[in-house]
């Protein structure tokens, strides 16, 4: 009896004892777990900040002109960067702003939001680098239909971070932060500071919230609930990798602060494009059809009988003179496809029709009260947000879209920018230069779009060069 009691005894304790050891086991290996997680932030921390930029802007704006623009008091806004003080005085204001920038090269290319820079000169942006040293930006290079901008310092050897891709982003993932939150990396000597979290949502469309004109675009984003907060605006956002999967770009907030809904524009394959653009220096070129559309729901869109097809675009408005209108597309017909490229909804034709070749036919497939047609279309070049004009020596030079086009009996895919006034008398007009020509070079610069027009004539004194399109190209030289 006394064994078997023994026994009994010695059974009851390691019963006892053996589900607190495997308790202890599963914290240690959870605990292991946390652990690696935590070191593997604070390796991309290490890893990434270098990459990482402190933007410091002072610009100058007309507060009647841009009071709505500049103090959003909508549900989503862009980080601005501003503190959302509404200035009593009216007329022009220099006001302070901050942002981030990502390197992507080790030459000093910095990639960053348009809205960052947006309304200031190259020499009132300061960019801090995580190791304290500041330049001053000597070129910017902006599209501010997608809201990227590149800027340029005068610095090499730098650590460029390595960019991802959104084909392999997934709701769920974790997501990282890194910039200067109301400028806090700007005073703390340029050391940029961090956030986690998970990827929240794909292919958000926040462009009615933030730009209800449309000059913008702000779809198919990367939602995140990450902390992102005023002056975050252009800074990284990270996998856990430490890859840039994107932009941080604007935050859904009614405080002015994070609220676990931020916006980035995501690096897809167009993205690089855009980017690379930028970084040569041209003009990004985004596709128009000249339509308003809402994404389709399927009681409003009869399909023909064994169409399996679902969603698509109907098309609500056609602008006169438009690629659309010359297609004749009319109002009620369901957009399905672009050039055999299958369209769920609004948002996917907008990506479609931008990322086509301005002039090169392509296809568009349509449902028309129930039947399944084809249309041809050339897509023209949209027009871009404001400014879209420059005077210059008498005559107002534009952006090429195809409202400027239109008017002056141009192709919609002609290069340069388009002369649409000579003043009486100007030197333009000494000069033989005609309302509805177009310029191709104007001094040593070969296609220079209006952003740019202002940097490049301040210094040109005397007879200019300018050389206006046609065969063979013809060479002027305006007083």
């Amino acid at each position: 009896m006394l064994r078997v009691g023994g026994w009994l005894g010695l059974v009851t304790i390691l019963i006892a004892v053996r589900p607190a050891a495997l308790r202890a086991q599963s914290m240690q290996g959870n605990l292991a777990q946390v652990e690696m997680l935590q070191n593997t932030l604070a390796s991309i921390a290490e890893e990434v900040s270098a990459s990482v930029v402190a933007i410091r802007v002072t610009r100058t704006v007309d507060i009647d002109d841009q009071r709505d623009e500049l103090f959003p008091e909508t549900g989503s806004s862009r980080d601005d960067g501003n503190d959302g003080s509404r200035p009593s005085r009216s007329g022009p204001l220099r006001y302070p702003a901050v942002g981030s920038g990502v390197i992507i090269r080790e030459d000093g290319v910095i990639l960053t939001n348009e809205h960052v820079v947006l309304n200031s000169e190259p020499a009132d942006i300061t960019c801090t680098l995580a190791d304290g040293e500041s330049y001053v930006v000597r070129e910017v290079m902006s599209d501010p239909r997608r809201d990227l901008a590149i800027v340029r310092i005068d610095a090499k050897g730098l650590k460029p971070a390595r960019l991802g891709d959104l084909g392999t982003v997934r709701q769920g993932h974790f997501a990282i932060v890194m910039g200067n939150p109301f400028g806090s990396a700007s005073e703390a000597a340029g050391r940029p500071a961090m956030s986690f979290g998970i990827i929240s949502a794909l292919g958000r469309q926040i462009t009615e919230q933030l730009d209800p004109m449309a000059r913008k675009y702000y779809g198919n984003l990367i939602q995140t609930d990450a902390k992102v907060n005023p002056g975050n605006s252009g800074g990284p956002l990270l996998n856990i990798k430490g890859e840039v999967i994107g932009i941080t770009t604007a935050i859904a907030t009614r405080s002015g602060g994070s609220q676990g809904v931020g916006y980035a524009i995501p690096i897809s394959a167009r993205t690089k494009e855009v980017i690379a653009q930028l970084v040569r220096g041209e003009e990004v070129d985004y596709g128009f059809l000249g339509v308003r559309t809402h994404s389709a729901t399927e009681d409003e869109c009869p399909r023909p009988p064994g169409e399996e097809v679902k969603g698509g675009a109907v098309v609500d408005a056609v602008e006169e003179g438009s690629p659309a209108a010359a297609a004749k597309l009319m109002v009620n017909d369901v957009i399905i496809a672009v050039g055999g490229q299958t369209v769920n909804d609004s948002d996917e034709l907008i990506r479609e029709i931008e990322s086509a070749r301005v002039g090169v036919p392509t296809t568009l497939t349509v449902y028309r009260q129930g039947r399944r047609m084809t249309l041809g279309v050339a897509p023209a070049r949209r027009s871009i947000p404001l400014p879209n004009e420059f005077s210059w020596r008498g005559m107002t030079l534009a952006h090429a879209d195809w409202e400027v086009c239109w008017t002056h009996k141009l192709p919609v895919d002609v290069k340069g920018l388009v002369v649409t006034d000579v003043k009486p008398g100007s030197a333009a007009e000494r000069a033989g230069i005609t309302p509805g020509q177009v310029v191709i070079q104007i001094g040593d610069v070969q296609m220079p779009y209006v952003r740019r027009l202002p940097q490049i004539t301040r210094d040109l004194n005397g007879p200019v060069k300018v050389v206006i399109a046609g065969w063979p190209p013809r060479e002027i030289r305006v007083p």
